[in-house]
């Protein structure tokens, strides 16, 4: 599959997935696409937690529920560490974090996973924190997703996009 074909194949499984293992190799080809992203200043602020099965996954899940991470057989959770940001310079994790998963997603997808930016029970302080306690991330760490990542459990739906012609203009707005 190319770069393009993973681009547009690439959705967001908002459903069950099903319980087949996804192996460590496959795990770790994503995890290293997460961490090729670019960052910046080349801080390299993104961490990520590969949680290989369900025992892994389980803690997780009574933190932070979601479809997702209750079916897939495995997660990858994105984390940024904070102290990489000298006191009083541009901080960067959103932008580093943000590059990593989209690369994750679409490596998930070349490799014929699906997957979802699973960021909103993070959102909630608490939530976030007793997860990142689970994962073990000390509190110099933010975490900012998870990625449940699996087969499918049936076709899934996808959201359709607005043409390209509503959405560039060449020139100017």
């Amino acid at each position: 599959m190319t770069v393009f074909e993973a681009i547009h194949k690439r959705y967001t499984h908002k459903e069950a997935f099903l319980p087949d293992e996804v192996p460590l190799a496959d795990l770790e080809v994503i995890a290293r696409a997460g961490i090729a992203a670019p960052s910046g200043v080349n801080r390299q602020s993104v961490r990520l937690v590969i949680l290989q099965n369900r025992e892994e996954l389980a803690p997780i899940c009574a933190a932070s529920p979601a479809i997702g991470l209750e079916t897939a057989s495995s997660a990858i959770a994105v984390l940024t560490d904070k102290t990489v940001t000298p006191k009083g310079e541009i901080n960067f994790e959103k932008e580093d974090y943000a590059a990593a998963v989209q690369n994750m997603l679409l490596a998930a997808t070349a490799l014929g996973y699906s997957s979802q930016w699973l960021d909103s029970p993070y959102f909630d302080a608490e939530k976030e924190k007793a997860t990142r306690a689970v994962l073990g991330a000390p509190d110099t760490f933010h975490l900012w997703a998870t990625l449940p990542i699996g087969k499918p459990k049936g076709k899934g739906s996808r959201r359709d996009k607005l043409p390209f012609e509503k959405r560039v203009s060449f020139g100017k707005f």
